[in-house]
């Protein structure tokens, strides 16, 4: 990890222009500012976003253009094109807390086995609620996600892992991603404080496309690493120890989560 590395945000447009103002405001606000932006147009076709993009003039921001692929094609191509150690990655109408940079940093320069840096969530817009992902291991993430696509990421191991699954147009690719990540023994450490703010509106990905596609999608995740599961699965049942000290939990609630996880309430 080099004393001052360079961090390049990528955030994916798909007209969300009316947001992208704000969101070049707030990164302008970070402590730690030895970054760039890169914003990926992921084929808008609305006129304001458009404009907006357009009238973008700042040396530290590049614009590229592509046709539409979705969140994960536009995260791949801005890390394609980024020039950092780091990737932030950062949704448009989303935003950081002007500390996350500088925190960020410094725990991936102090602990050499952390991957990934988040933190927790304050959701805002349509609705109020703070989320709180645990991140860690892979066992963590078995069941469901525990670390927002927002989020900065070592380089070497976003390539490392080929990037993004462009073939989930539908939302959990970012669960994917983080299992693959998890899975060659790097940790995701979650800052416990409000440092992302999570923009809730009514074209949200999660309401329109993941829910409605939630049961294909968790069966590509579980097909895709059906050996994985297996193995994972046999580790908590077999070893008491991965139960009960590293992850402090019961078999009783394990059986509770996979009932849960099959009637879509957990």
């Amino acid at each position: 990890m080099i004393e001052n590395p360079f961090i390049s945000v990528v955030i994916p447009c798909y007209n969300d222009g009316k947001y992208l103002p704000e969101t070049i405001e707030k990164l302008s606000a970070q402590t730690y500012q030895h970054f760039e932006i890169i914003i990926v147009n992921d084929g808008s076709t609305e006129g304001e976003t458009i404009r907006v993009l357009n009238e973008i003039n700042d040396p530290r921001i590049s614009v590229l253009h592509k046709a539409n692929g979705r969140m994960s094609s536009a995260r791949n191509y801005g890390a394609n094109h980024s020039r950092g150690e780091l990737i932030a990655a950062l949704d448009a109408d989303d935003y950081f807390h002007p500390e996350f940079f500088e925190k960020a940093v410094q725990i991936l320069k102090d602990d050499q086995k952390v991957g990934v840096v988040t933190s927790y969530i304050q959701m805002f817009g349509e609705f109020k609620k703070v989320a709180k992902p645990r991140g860690g291991y892979d066992l963590n993430f078995l069941f469901s996600n525990q670390c927002p696509a927002c989020a900065v990421v070592r380089k070497d191991i976003w390539m490392d892992v080929g990037g993004y699954d462009e073939s989930m147009k539908y939302g959990y690719e970012d669960w994917e991603f983080y299992i693959r990540i998890t899975q060659k023994g790097w940790k995701i450490h979650v800052i416990p404080e409000k440092l992302l703010f999570y923009r809730q509106t009514k074209k949200s990905t999660h309401k329109n496309f993941t829910l409605p596609h939630r049961d294909a999608i968790i069966r590509y995740i579980v097909d895709k690493h059906k050996d994985w599961y297996v193995e994972k699965i046999k580790e908590l049942m077999v070893k008491e120890e991965v139960i009960y000290t590293r992850t402090r939990i019961s078999f009783p609630l394990i059986f509770k989560m996979l009932i849960a996880r099959f009637k879509r309430k957990y």
